[in-house]
């Protein structure tokens, strides 16, 4: 059941970003389980491209006679964000990291606002290092979590790596993570930051507004990233160790 929860949240999540609505104009998607939300965003994302399609592969194929520069310019003063997004899954990974390295961090952040992840994996595992760090700090000024969660499942993990050690707030760190659908990926990173980072990301996870988040990232923490938290919080702060052990189902 706490699986089905996180599932249909990240879900429903992604089918709000995808129609750019809030969740005070969508409750009524809240009846759907995770499984009515992933086909109804597959759906979405199926008609938006099947019904431009000929305009997209149209522009796409004009793009290719045009340097770099010049289409970024025109994704940016003429297209947009949203219809730039929608044509980059009808170019070349290549081509289409190309242009975009010619967009402004902001811009490209306002593109993979308007991305669905796994329909452009092989795209973002090409991003250059630096151009990926930009746009997760424009998105963490915006509080975009889930879209950066949704990166950092495609994302190579010697740059999720990097990435993550870029964050000071330990809660941005929380909610980057509850985002990812792999998290045991991210887990086996973060293990490898050391006790003072582990001790600050759960001292933060522990507190009331994060503690659901957490609960939800431990369920797939290993023993070995157990027993180092636990360690890390008997050396700097044992009085939290009850609430630990709540949040891993365990008496300590």
């Amino acid at each position: 059941m706490k699986h089905e929860n996180e599932s249909k949240s990240i879900e429903l999540t992604a089918v709000r970003n995808l129609l750019q609505v809030s969740g005070e104009e969508s409750t009524y998607l809240e009846k759907l389980n995770s499984s009515e939300l992933t086909n109804l965003k597959h759906q979405i994302l199926q008609s938006v491209q099947d019904g431009q399609k000929e305009i997209f592969g149209t522009i796409a194929k004009v793009s290719k006679y045009m340097p770099n520069f010049l289409n970024a310019k025109v994704s940016q003063d003429i297209l947009g964000p949203q219809i730039t997004a929608n044509l980059s899954y009808f170019l070349p990974p290549k081509e289409a990291i190309g242009i975009a390295s010619h967009f402004p961090s902001r811009f490209f952040a306002d593109v993979v606002e308007h991305l669905v992840p796994e329909k452009i994996s092989e795209m973002i595992a090409l991003t250059p290092f630096p151009q990926m760090r930009d746009a997760v700090q424009e998105l963490v000024k915006r509080g975009n979590f889930f879209v950066i969660g949704s990166l950092i499942d495609y994302t190579p993990l010697p740059s999720v790596d990097k990435i993550a050690r870029g964050i000071a707030d330990p809660a941005h760190l929380i909610q980057i993570t509850y985002f990812c659908r792999d998290k045991e990926r991210v887990l086996a990173l973060f293990r490898e930051f050391g006790t003072e980072k582990i001790f600050e990301v759960i001292r933060a996870g522990l507190r009331e507004e994060l503690f659901s988040m957490m609960q939800s990232i431990y369920q797939y923490a290993d023993e070995m990233l157990l027993t180092l938290t636990e360690n890390s919080i008997r050396e700097k702060d044992p009085s939290l160790l009850g609430r630990y052990g709540e949040l891993i189902g365990k008496r300590l």
